[in-house]
């Protein structure tokens, strides 16, 4: 009696721990697919670029009038296929360029924005940290690692953007951001955070 306790109380165990685990990779898959959906990634794209026209950098951050500006890709090959559409439409006379790093060498002199993917977790962090006191416009996603030392923080909720400007890491960058889109992201309820 006791043996055929323990092996059905074995066989509910075996059966639970597949039920969790199924559970948990159905959970897992669908926050990722949700987080990765091609709309959601353009709507990123041209909130990054839209932003991008709002926000002024110092003239020693570029070697001349006809440099472009640098958008920079960190391994998020969808985000860096979404931005390309842009690379036609100039911010500030200057032209679009979007590139791919396979690794994070230089960032502060190869880019003028960065985009952290939010699974980057550490990493992104470290990238952050390794712009911070350079004239380099950041965006990370709301709720993940990389978006606290963030410029931008970016999150679409419910098909709503929401933004929230980090002014403290824009002044440390020596970025300037207009007062239309600070109201706009206080407006949102992202604010100047």
């Amino acid at each position: 009696m006791v043996a055929q306790v323990e092996s059905l109380m074995k066989d509910i165990l075996t059966k639970n721990r597949i039920a969790f685990g199924l559970a948990f990779a159905l959970l897992f898959a669908h926050g990722q697919v949700r987080a990765d959906t091609a709309a959601e990634v353009a709507v990123k794209a041209a909130v990054m670029h839209k932003i991008a026209k709002f926000v002024s950098w110092p003239e020693a951050a570029f070697e001349s009038r006809e440099s472009p500006i640098r958008f920079c890709i960190l391994d998020h090959h969808k985000m860096f296929d979404a931005l390309r559409k842009f690379d036609d439409r100039p911010i500030h006379g200057r032209p679009v360029r979007v590139l791919h790093m396979p690794e994070a060498v230089n960032i502060a002199a190869s880019c003028d924005v960065l985009y952290v993917s939010p699974h980057e977790g550490q990493t992104a962090v470290d990238w952050l940290q390794s712009v911070a006191n350079s004239p380099v416009l950041t965006f990370g996603e709301i709720g993940t690692p990389g978006a606290a030392n963030s410029i931008v923080k970016v999150s679409i909720r419910r098909d709503k953007v929401r933004f929230a400007i980090n002014t403290d890491a824009s002044d440390r960058a020596g970025l300037s951001i207009s007062g239309q889109l600070l109201q706009l992201a206080a407006a949102l309820g992202g604010g100047g955070v």
